[in-house]
């Protein structure tokens, strides 16, 4: 997701670490990886990245997609956003053209799939949130929540283990 989008704080309240997560450019420099445990899988590797910005100085452009190489060989992508922002449909803009670039939006066959988690949900206006809750209503691949309440953080737990166990089957040993 866009800087600022509560990567971070999503990450903190789903594993239970306390990496930095401040409203500041480049809070996440580092990407940081954790186990966590979703239903139906034991472990899985939950990872967070260095937040997007537009207008990123040539310098840094390099270094910057250095952070998100293991995005291009994740299982599944969560794309946070801030959806108090009112700048949000353009940071989404943004923070798909970079994952085309790096290749995750391919088509067909080994295509990483994402999912957009709908963060600040609890800084919406009421009016806001209305509008929101009907898009959401209609797309399984939006999950609208609060990473600072926790308010929907369970939907989002049970998404991933259906998400990441689809055609897993039990064995039975004697």
């Amino acid at each position: 997701g866009y800087t600022n989008a509560g990567k971070s704080t999503l990450f903190n309240r789903l594993t239970g670490a306390t990496v930095l997560a401040e409203d500041m450019l480049f809070a996440t420099l580092d990407p940081t990886m954790r186990a966590i445990a979703l239903p139906g899988l034991d472990k899985a590797i939950l990872s967070d990245t260095v937040g997007f910005i537009s207008d990123l100085p040539t310098q840094l452009v390099a270094a910057f997609r250095a952070t998100l190489e293991e995005v291009v060989a994740a299982d599944i992508v969560l794309h946070v956003r801030d959806m108090a922002n009112p700048d949000a449909a353009m940071h989404k803009r943004e923070v798909l053209e970079v994952l085309g670039e790096l290749g995750v939006l391919e088509e067909g066959e080994g295509a990483i799939p994402i999912i957009e988690v709908w963060n600040k949900w609890d800084l919406l206006d009421p009016e806001r949130l209305t509008e929101l809750e009907a898009l959401a209503a209609h797309d399984p691949d939006i999950v609208p929540l609060s990473a600072v309440t926790g308010q929907g953080v369970a939907a989002l737990v049970a998404r991933l283990g259906t998400f990441l166990t689809v055609g897993s089957r039990v064995h039975r040993l004697s």
